[in-house]
């Protein structure tokens, strides 16, 4: 399959080319692309009073080989779980679960349906254009099931007549990745094509702690993994005001999966192979003061996972058809109105299921933007679903915005919402345990804000936010050990409220020909269990599992003509390992170093990084009993050519 992915590309791309002519010749002239390292929150329309948070495409360029669990706990305050480098990565809003966090690519939700979860690992920046978080009930614009926020990702059809980009990465552990970038205009029709390919061994060196007194260090076993994709996109404008689009997403991931170190290894015992294919195709009318936006997709995932000691050998595979259509029309300079209805329809085929299981969910939505005065605005959105003909209940949202200074640049927030989240397939079906009796989790949300934005010309900008937010979550879905058949089984359990405090600030000035710019996010997130489970419960009131009360990162680059240098920190909290908050895993602080050159040459610029990881050598760990590595560098080679 890889040999056919790289083929077709090259063919695809070969024929395409031959389409430019000589008419595109035109020169571009000298420019300095100078990268930042800042997250973007901006203030959108749509989105009076609710949180939301734009990753800087320059964010995006520097983090253009890594995978969305590196950028997402480099750059936001979102908790990231993970086992390691291209081990399994989830995400965490406001102390809210991993199956709580959707996932959207171009407005379709590709989270698991089996486990309503996303592998953050699996998902390469360098496939992503736009990155939108979506905090608490924003992301009810959108879909259901966020309890603690969504994930939007975009594509973005190519601007240049002619693009192309080729980047070179070389790590520690053996880690290669080649990553290639073709786009082109003709007319009416633009192409961006997109290949990648990553390897590594990820045979780092770590401290055994489980080995008792004496310490060895040895080395990591069974972690290497192997990913290669490719997208596509086409862009058609057949006439002003519409546009056309075709998006196909194909990717290979393959793992080995290493066992805890308080385990014997045995070699290549537990491995996981991932193959899928996502494909959307989209209308965007524009008429008047109107926008209508149809899109229809289709995902294919399969998934088999392997245990040599536990005779497992599972295959899933799930197909996903979702329809989507929206429509927003401007009544005046101050008001505007949406609508719009999805239907997500899921047919999963598992060897741990019995029998083909399908799911379809109907959902439509109504809102309205206003400024009610040069101060004050509104945005208030109702949406209602239909799960396999069960109606689910009505989830409002308000959000309000207040400019306290008449300059604009004191701004106080606030947004209140009910949400609900649906349980995953694997809840109700897996072999043995599933629960076809349970509820859906229901959630409600409130939270209160203030930001502040202030730029003198272009020598100096900051940018600050302070939120505190309220999440309250009942019939908690937890799988636990049934006393009876001894096998695992979820019920709905909890009660959970998860508060805290969430603050961002971005800094950029410069002095002389050189340019300062600092980043720094901060997360208090209290997420605790008010609900006993059975008579001995001891959870009462304990901090949710693996969920930090305090994190931060912050960064600081300096830029001066063709050259950077950059460091940034990055501080996660104990995180408790047991319901009981009797053992937790300590708390650790991470830094990393890099410097750049850019040279640009007309219409060619090359560009040399080296980064160098966990400076300090720190030894660590994220999940109990999964080390992590130490020190480690790598070097990335790009070229880029760009004919406006």
């Amino acid at each position: 399959m890889k040999h056919r992915l790289i083929l077709g590309f090259i063919l695809l791309n070969f024929q395409l080319l031959l389409m430019i002519g000589e008419g595109y010749c035109q020169k571009l002239k000298d420019t300095l692309m100078i990268e930042g390292i800042t997250v973007s929150e901006k203030r959108l329309k749509p989105y009076q009073g609710l949180k939301t948070s734009n990753i800087d495409s320059l964010v995006l360029q520097k983090q253009i080989g890594a995978s969305l669990s590196d950028l997402l706990s480099a750059h936001t305050s979102v908790f990231i779980k993970t086992y390691g480098q291209g081990g399994l990565a989830t995400a965490s809003f406001r102390g809210t679960s991993a199956s709580h966090t959707p996932v959207l690519w171009n407005d379709v939700v590709i989270n698991s349906p089996m486990l309503s979860q996303m592998d953050f690992s699996s998902l390469p920046v360098f496939f992503m254009d736009d990155i939108k978080l979506m905090f608490g009930g924003s992301s009810l614009i959108n879909n259901s099931g966020g309890l603690g926020g969504s994930i939007k990702i975009e594509n973005k059809s190519s601007r240049d007549k002619l693009n192309i980009s080729y980047m070179q990465q070389i790590g520690s552990f053996s880690t290669y990745g080649s990553y290639l970038d073709i786009g082109f205009r003709v007319r009416k029709i633009s192409s961006r094509s997109r290949l990648m390919f990553l390897t590594a061994a990820n045979d780092f060196s770590f401290k055994n702690i489980a080995s008792g007194s004496e310490i060895p260090i040895e080395i990591r076993k069974d972690a290497a993994y192997k990913q290669y994709g490719w997208l596509q996109e086409f862009y058609f404008l057949p006439k002003p005001g519409d546009e056309i689009g075709l998006k196909f997403w194909f990717q290979k991931n393959d793992r080995d999966i290493p066992q805890p170190i308080v385990v014997l290894p045995i070699d290549k015992n537990e491995q996981q192979k991932n193959s899928l294919f996502r494909g959307s195709a989209n209308w965007k009318h524009y008429k008047g003061k109107g926008k209508l936006e149809c899109s229809l997709a289709y995902i294919h995932d399969f998934l088999n996972y392997t245990n040599k000691i536990a005779f497992i050998n599972s295959d899933n595979r799930t197909n996903t058809i979702a329809a989507n259509l929206k429509y927003r029309y401007k009544v005046s300079e101050k008001t505007s109105i949406q609508t719009g209805i999805t239907n997500d329809y899921f047919l999963i085929n598992s060897t741990n299921y019995q029998g083909i299981k399908t799911r379809n969910q109907l959902s439509a939505f109504a809102g309205a933007t206003s400024e009610i005065t040069n101060r004050l605005a509104l945005n208030a959105v109702v949406r209602k679903e239909i799960t396999d003909k069960d109606f689910q209940p009505f989830l409002p949202s308000l959000g309000i915005e207040y400019q306290l200074l008449k300059n604009k640049a004191l701004l106080l927030k606030a947004h209140i919402s009910k949400n609900y989240h649906l349980p995953s397939l694997n809840d109700l079906f897996w072999t043995p345990g599933g629960n076809p009796e349970l509820k859906p989790e229901d959630g409600f949300s409130a939270e209160a804000g203030a930001a502040y934005e202030l730029k003198k010309k272009k020598h100096f900008s900051i940018n600050t936010e302070l939120t505190y937010f309220y999440t309250h979550i009942t019939d908690w879905i937890l799988w636990q050990p049934d006393p009876v058949f001894r096998y695992w089984t979820p019920l709905n359990l909890k009660e959970v409220i998860s508060q805290g405090i969430e603050w961002y600030t971005t800094v950029a000035c410069q002095l002389k020909n050189v340019i300062f710019r600092f980043n720094a996010t901060y997360a208090y997130t209290s997420a605790r269990n008010l609900k006993p489970i059975n008579q001995n419960d001891e959870t009462i009131s304990k901090q949710l599992i693996y969920i930090p009360m305090h994190s931060y990162n912050a960064g600081l680059r300096a830029e001066w003509k063709h050259y950077f240098v950059a460091f940034s920190n990055h501080f996660s909290g104990k995180r408790f390992t047991n319901t009981s908050n009797t053992r937790n895993m300590p708390a650790y602080q991470l830094a990393d170093f890099s410097l750049g050159m850019v040279f640009p040459v007309k219409e060619h610029s090359f560009s040399a990084q080296l980064n160098v990881n966990n400076l300090f050598d720190v030894d660590y760990q994220a999940i109990a009993w999964q080390p992590m590595p130490g020190r480690n560098m790598e070097i990335k080679l790009t070229y880029n050519f760009a004919r406006k």
